[in-house]
């Protein structure tokens, strides 16, 4: 029998080896950012009209070309900007011999705004579509033809593959019990290689979004073990950070798939570039271990002592002999015999109402986060410096937070992150054309990256939040249920788009309004700091009625359980008799985004 978490008090929390593992494991993680974004390029949307195949006679880019295109080509206005361009899926039915008798120049803006071409017959793309290829030189949209009539399938390849996320993270959330952290996470990996190399290859759009929804399957398999491998290997006191660090790396991940979109203009060709690493982080089996506390509830002792050796090697720490022969005697839980589901959730009126205002906050930031990290081509201004920031400003919003909300509480700094979220999604629209001259485009993506900010943070507060909100009993159902929850927003998040149809900036009001009123919800939700976490569903149901206030140096007595802050820094060895700041959520269901 081995005492691992006696051995982290010599160890330390987050130790050199913890941290050497983690971090590496981490690194493993990156593709899974390139996938859950990549859309944004592989689906990349550009300016496009019917093609017209009898002014090929004329060189492209010349006057005699542009000419024989306003003759064969509709021009429209466009309701919100009422600029003027051509349309994308009509076409007047011309021939050879009638361009060949126009005159040139022709001004078909005016002309068309004079009525010459009324009752001129027109037609749709029977010969295709031309795109502009100057910036991507071809994306799913360009070569599936997702436009005009097609054009709603753009969303139907990202809702889908969320779904594909949804059902790996059932699916391989029970594996990961079963046959352990380490196995799901490296099968993940080779299922993730090879679906996205088969989605590199596909022939058509239904193959596309089938081998799509296929890898969302496999990024579950792949960064909810390694977070988990993560946060089981350090101490208690550690795992906000060590959950909190992953999704930095996720930010990181987000950062590169700019700068490789920005090299590689062909999706096909980029989609295998953020797909092949998986095929060398496979060899990296060997140095990755498995989760120690998995191997302690499997009755696997002799290979936790293996790993406890080798991590005091590392650390240059010797480990007493007691913590090799003895096992820390767990405290004595309430007994409760039934199997606990969902329903007992929303069993009780309060637990019901937390329920609603949690599962609430996960959809809308699920929904916004998507929404803008998608849709960064409609900010204007370069595409690729637009993503690249759109993931810089996520790092400051996930340190920020645990600093903040361990400050000032949850229900205050969540509620606070999202109202900024929520000003700068409704105001971004508003400061680029046609409402401002283009020059002062920067100001719109400053403010949607302060959207960006506000709920990325908002994210990382939630989901501590949320595992604090729910007692023992059902703490595991609770996240499970706020994460599914957070999976239909990002079903839902591509659907919005469409609502600039409607009108330019509604996309980003409807971000923004969901973002305040999720902020409102909040504040109706319990502070936990310094509070004793509830551990029963009576508890449950009784925590946040009028409680009264503690301070946040509030210390537990007889034995119970006080949410402590969890972004102080912590002893390399806990005192005797101590409370760990994170001890009552030592067992929870993880998410991403």
């Amino acid at each position: 029998m081995v005492d691992y978490d006696g051995a982290l008090e010599y160890l330390g929390a987050f130790g050199k080896y913890q941290k050497l593992i983690y971090c590496l494991t981490c690194v493993l993680t990156l593709p899974v950012s390139f996938h859950m974004l990549a859309m944004t390029f592989l689906d990349a949307k550009v300016d496009f009209h019917c093609n017209v195949p009898e002014i090929h006679h004329t060189e492209p880019g010349t006057q005699n070309y542009s000419c024989a295109l306003n003759y064969s080509i509709p021009w429209e206005q466009d309701k919100d900007t009422k600029d003027w361009e051509l349309s994308g899926c009509r076409r007047y039915g011309v021939t050879n011999e009638s361009l060949s008798m126009v005159t040139c120049p022709f001004d078909a803006i005016n002309a068309t705004a004079a009525g010459y071409f009324n009752g001129a017959n027109t037609s749709s793309c029977n010969h295709g579509y031309w795109y502009d290829t100057s910036q991507y030189h071809s994306s799913i949209f360009t070569e599936f033809d997702l436009v005009c009539e097609k054009n709603e399938l753009n969303q139907l390849a990202q809702s889908i593959y969320m779904v594909g996320v949804l059902l790996g993270a059932v699916g391989f959330g029970q594996l990961s019990d079963m046959i352990g952290r380490k196995k799901t996470f490296f099968i993940g990996l080779l299922l993730q290689l090879g679906f996205g190399v088969a989605v590199a290859f596909s022939p058509n759009y239904i193959f596309f979004v089938v081998f799509r929804a296929l890898v969302g399957t496999t990024t579950s398999a792949v960064f909810l073990p390694g977070f988990v491998i993560g946060t089981e290997l350090v101490g208690p006191s550690m795992r906000t950070w060590a959950g909190t660090l992953i999704e930095i790396f996720f930010a990181f991940g987000y950062m590169i798939l700019a700068l490789l979109a920005y090299l590689i203009r062909d999706w096909r060709t980029l989609q295998l570039v953020i797909s092949l690493p998986n095929a060398v982080f496979l060899f990296a089996y060997p140095l990755i271990i498995e989760s120690p506390r998995w191997l302690l509830s499997k009755g696997r002792d002799e290979e936790v002592a293996v790993i406890m050796r080798r991590a005091a090697r590392v650390n240059g720490v010797t480990l007493p002999e007691e913590v090799f022969t003895t096992k820390k005697v767990e405290e004595k839980k309430p007994k409760d015999e039934r199997t606990h589901t969902v329903i007992d959730l929303v069993r009780t009126p309060n637990m019901a109402k937390k329920s609603v205002l949690i599962f609430f906050n996960w959809l809308v930031i699920t929904l916004v986060y998507y929404g803008l990290s998608l849709n960064t081509s409609n900010l204007g201004g370069d595409d690729y410096l637009n993503f690249f920031i759109g993931g810089a400003v996520e790092i400051p919003a996930y340190i920020s937070s645990i600093y903040l909300a361990d400050y000032f509480g949850r229900p205050k700094t969540h509620a606070a992150y999202m109202i900024v979220g929520a000003i700068g999604c409704i105001a971004c629209p508003f400061l680029t054309a046609p409402f401002l001259p283009a020059h002062l485009n920067p100001l719109s993506v400053t403010l949607a990256m302060i959207g960006k900010f506000g709920v990325t943070a908002g994210f990382n507060i939630i989901y501590l939040w949320t595992a604090e909100l729910y007692p023992t009993m059902v703490r595991n159902v609770g996240v499970g249920a706020s994460s599914m929850w957070a999976r239909v927003g990002g079903i839902i998040s591509p659907y919005v788009e469409l609502s600039k149809a409607v009108w330019g900036p509604l996309p980003y009001i409807i971000f923004g309004s969901l973002s305040f009123l999720a902020a409102l919800a909040a504040l109706l939700l319990p502070e936990t700091l310094g509070a004793d976490l509830p551990v029963t569903l009576e508890d449950g149901e009784n925590f946040g009625k009028r409680q009264a206030k503690r301070p946040k140096d509030y210390e537990a007595t007889n034995g119970s359980q006080v949410n402590q802050g969890y972004s102080h820094e912590i002893p390399e060895r806990a005192e005797e008799g101590s409370v760990p700041a994170k001890a009552p959520l030592q067992s929870m269901e993880v998410t991403s985004l």
